[in-house]
């Protein structure tokens, strides 16, 4: 018996839509699949394949609750399986469990029709969370830096498509930064800008503000909401790329500063995420 074979094609199956439900004796067949070392028998790269047919199934949801339900999560995605009963602070009263937000941020990249890159991105660029000390919950401070060697980490089991990795690692760094961009100063802006190479790399980057339009529409009361943050960066952007006549990079940063500072609205417009 190929249980690993098995374990695939239930886990792929919960991912079809919404009235995929797996049956009793499907769950039982997929614990003993994980009983016997079912994800471990596929290679990197077989890994990287079923992750990627999974994200861009129609329901991708179901492929994660499926192998949680079956301990199968945390045997092939333990970085990502460890944010399930960690809160994370929101603009809401109370916190959220980070691992139920990335579902709803991975269903909101299918409702989009987002690329693999961008599923892959979101997915991910929450999992530094799950080494937070509960002494330093709800905030997460410095995420980005156990988040970025967790990805490594999942790179060396997982083969995914350099663009993916690329982008999830971007959206570790900087995503909180793309969240906070109501309350920048026009040189945070610039820089930010320059640090994702948002002039010449302008395709990415607009991957990264998907990733974030995806991750602030999952939280509470933010699915009908018009993300502010795109525009203002945008329009950032544009001015950013108005300027390039200074010879020294520190002064070009300066006026690229002062033209974003011109550009963009001065309310204070509302930030959550």
């Amino acid at each position: 018996m190929n249980w690993a074979q098995d374990l695939v094609r239930y886990a792929l199956w919960a991912a079809q839509t919404e009235a995929a439900t797996l049956g009793a004796a499907e769950q039982a067949h997929m614990v003993t699949a994980v009983q016997m070392d079912a994800v471990e028998r596929l290679t990197p790269r077989q890994r990287g394949q079923v992750l990627g047919r999974a994200l861009m199934a129609p329901r991708p949801v179901g492929f994660f609750l499926a192998l949680r339900d079956c301990a199968g999560l945390r045997r092939l995605l333990p970085e990502f399986d460890a944010l399930f009963g960690v809160p994370m602070i929101t603009d809401a009263p109370e916190a959220v469990d980070a691992g139920e937000h990335q579902l709803r941020v991975l269903a909101e990249t299918a409702r989009r029709g987002a690329p693999l890159a961008v599923r892959v991105a979101a997915l991910l660029h929450k999992i530094g969370m799950g080494r937070t000390p509960p002494e330093r919950w709800a905030g997460h401070p410095g995420h980005e830096v156990p988040g970025a060697a967790l990805l490594s980490s999942l790179a060396s089991r997982i083969e995914f498509p350099p663009d993916a990795l690329d982008l999830a690692l971007l959206a570790i760094a900087e995503a909180d930064c793309v969240h906070r961009a109501s309350d920048m100063r026009a040189a945070a802006m610039a820089s930010l800008l320059e640090r994702v190479c948002a002039d010449t790399r302008t395709a990415r980057f607009e991957q990264l503000l998907l990733v974030c339009v995806c991750d602030y529409a999952a939280y509470p009361g933010h699915i009908d909401e018009d993300y502010v943050k795109v525009k203002r960066l945008r329009r950032a952007l544009a001015a950013y790329c108005s300027v390039n006549q200074a010879t020294d990079p520190g002064a070009l940063l300066e006026a690229r500063a002062r033209a974003i500072a011109r550009s963009v609205s001065r309310p204070r417009e509302r930030d959550a995420g």
